[in-house]
């Protein structure tokens, strides 16, 4: 129920009021989260996406069927500390792109690792829920068929944003974190059936 309440409610929710009154098409949530007003609001921002990532994901990957039949060759336990890997990655990544300050002017080189570690946390989120839906799939692709097509599709929708925008905005960041955790919640439940 609180996992629920949080994926579809609070964090979509919390996410859309963060960037609200500003120009999602030419800022981010690092110029957002820059402003003193929002520094706190940014830093609960990502307490709550990366706990309630990490509460699905962890036992998601703990239950995954992964076998050595697998296309990409890697044997039970590697395939599995390879999703463990990148999701302590990219909540590694989130936590330190949200305590890095993103002050260009003042402090160039944190504002440069800000931006590597933001980056790079979808990255390797995105990749972590791909190989988990593909394993899925693997095991049974009548049932996870569509988590495969929206999580393809989301990555597709992700690269034309970044393409169309030319810069990381507020609206990508929007669709990527709504996106992971109603697709995470939903994977979840299909999974754990809680």
């Amino acid at each position: 129920m609180l996992l629920s309440l949080l994926s579809y409610g609070v964090i979509p929710l919390y996410t859309l009021l963060f960037v609200r009154g500003t120009d999602w098409f030419s800022t981010n949530f690092s110029v957002i989260g820059a402003l003193k007003e929002k520094e706190n609001a940014f830093a609960l921002w990502g307490i709550l996406v990366s706990c309630t990532l990490y509460r699905m994901l962890f036992p998601l990957i703990q239950s995954a069927p992964f076998t050595s039949r697998s296309s990409f060759c890697l044997s039970r336990p590697v395939f599995r500390k390879l999703c463990y890997f990148l999701l302590n990655l990219s909540l590694l990544f989130l936590t330190a792109a949200v305590i890095l300050p993103y002050l260009p002017d003042r402090f160039p080189l944190q504002a440069s690792l800000h931006i590597f570690c933001a980056f790079f946390s979808a990255v390797f989120l995105f990749l972590c829920l791909l190989l988990l839906i593909y394993t899925f799939y693997r095991s049974r692709p009548s049932r996870f068929t569509p988590y495969l097509f929206t999580i393809w599709g989301s990555c597709v929708a992700a690269a034309a944003l970044l393409w169309m925008a030319g810069i990381v905005n507020a609206v990508l960041e929007t669709f990527v974190t709504i996106t992971a955790c109603v697709l995470t919640r939903k994977l979840y439940k299909a999974v754990l059936k809680r």
